[in-house]
């Protein structure tokens, strides 16, 4: 459907449906207009009949002047009928003895029209009343005098079809200044379409709802809001792609040559030594490529469902499956929550934060130390997640560095890509809460600290 067609649509018929409201309205004043013009007339005649009337001889009598009833001869040659009789006695004095008396008779000298048939015609009449006094006590004189009805028809036709062109003119002269008015308030979008076709399919840049009519900005701000999401898409994805290839070149290098050499070696327990170095380089590949895939299922690109979570349990969860990794390490790995910890997250993302948190605070406390995870909830319903270590820490004028992607302290002992830390803060902002990093209370290690709102 065009929205021009919708809009003509929705603003021409009704104009339609209004023009025949008054063509019904005009019909019924032309009919108005038309029996004016010629009840006048119709009395004039009545009144010259009645003023006639004269008694002689002590008997009525009426001298029919020509002048009445020529008044009344018209082009559509209407039939006239007229009759003058008495009330007391009841008398036909002349003229048409069958014409129907009035429905309602005249009272006083005011004259009556109505609307009648006679011989199968309708007809207009009037009826008037006429007093006369002499000795017989003849009173009083009704006189009627009625025409057919075409002339008015004509004449009534004649000003509704003047009256219903005006209209149709000036209605047509509307419906085409609405028609250039609808292509002209249409411009902006047809601009918009012409700005959005020029463009390549890389060129994501915000439409500009400056230039277009107020009720058209929140949908072009709509359209905006979905470009930007596709673009933050998009550059997760290449982001993506760029992380895979910079973090997985070399360590498939790796493979492939050590993979070389253990073809080479006739010693089978120089080649197990290999294998086994190839066991340990494919279980830090993989580390590496969940790490990616989950800083890719964390990029704020991806749309993911938030509901109430338990974060005590999540934690808890997290801290138990790597309780293995601690004790391979000789390290005391504890838990505590408390309060209400109650937060609206993606319990697969929380998870994710709490391990990468804790498998960091593993891989860099040395043998043999201790770490906490903790979760307590507040009063004001604001959840607090910490991670605590008595390990080697991290400077203070390293700490704003550490939350990039791929950044690592120089001399740090670990095997880690520098992707833990990054995962962290990306899932943290996701969900609303700030990641923060603290020296430990006895002033070795380090802490870190994720809020929730």
């Amino acid at each position: 459907m065009r929205l021009r067609n919708h809009l003509l649509r929705w603003l021409l018929l009704p104009l339609a449906v209004v023009w025949a409201i008054g063509f019904h309205l005009d019909y019924g004043r032309s009919i108005e207009q038309a029996n004016e013009a010629y009840d006048r007339t119709l009395a004039g005649s009545a009144l010259a009949i009645a003023e006639r009337v004269t008694v002689r001889d002590r008997a009525l009598s009426v001298d029919l002047p020509y002048a009445a009833l020529e008044m009344l001869e018209t082009r559509s040659q209407d039939r006239i009928f007229y009759k003058v009789s008495s009330q007391n006695p009841a008398t036909v004095v002349t003229g048409h003895e069958d014409l129907p008396a009035p429905a309602v008779p005249p009272a006083g000298d005011q004259p009556v029209f109505e609307d009648a048939r006679y011989q199968d015609e309708p007809i207009r009449m009037v009826s008037m009343r006429r007093t006369l006094y002499d000795e017989r006590g003849i009173d009083p004189l009704l006189v009627q005098v009625a025409e057919t009805t075409a002339a008015r028809q004509a004449m009534a036709t004649r000003i509704l079809v003047d009256s219903a062109l005006t209209q149709a003119t000036l209605i047509a002269a509307a419906a085409l200044l609405i028609t250039f008015g609808v292509r002209r308030g249409l411009e902006p979008l047809r601009r918009i379409r012409r700005e959005i076709a020029s463009r390549t399919e890389f060129d994501l840049t915000p439409i500009d709802a400056r230039a277009v009519p107020r009720e058209i900005a929140p949908l072009i701000e709509a359209l905006n809001l979905h470009t930007e999401r596709q673009r933050q898409l998009n550059d997760a994805h290449r982001q993506f792609i760029a992380d895979a290839s910079h973090q997985l070149k070399t360590p498939l290098t790796i493979l492939k040559t050590q993979a070389a050499l253990a073809l080479q070696q006739q010693d089978v327990e120089r080649m197990r030594a290999i294998v086994a170095e190839i066991h340990d380089a494919t279980d830090l590949t993989a580390r590496t490529i969940n790490q990616l895939l989950a800083l890719a299922r964390s990029e704020p690109g991806h749309l993911i469902p938030m509901e109430p979570v338990d974060l005590v349990e999540i934690a808890r969860a997290a801290t138990f499956d790597l309780l293995p990794n601690a004790l391979q390490k000789d390290i005391e790995l504890a838990f505590e929550g408390s309060g209400n910890a109650q937060v609206q997250g993606q319990e697969l993302l929380l998870r994710e934060l709490v391990s990468n948190l804790t498998d960091n605070a593993i891989r860099y406390t040395p043998r043999g130390g201790a770490i906490i995870v903790s979760v307590r909830g507040g009063a004001d319903g604001k959840a607090q997640l910490q991670v605590e270590d008595n390990g080697p820490g991290i400077a203070p004028e390293h700490r704003h560095k550490v939350f990039d992607r791929f950044y690592r302290v120089n001399g740090a002992f670990s095997d880690g890509c520098g992707l833990g830390l990054a995962i962290v803060r990306q899932i943290s902002e996701r969900h609303g809460a700030l990641a923060e990093l603290e020296t430990a209370g006895d002033g070795c290690g380090l802490r870190v600290v994720v809020r929730f709102p």
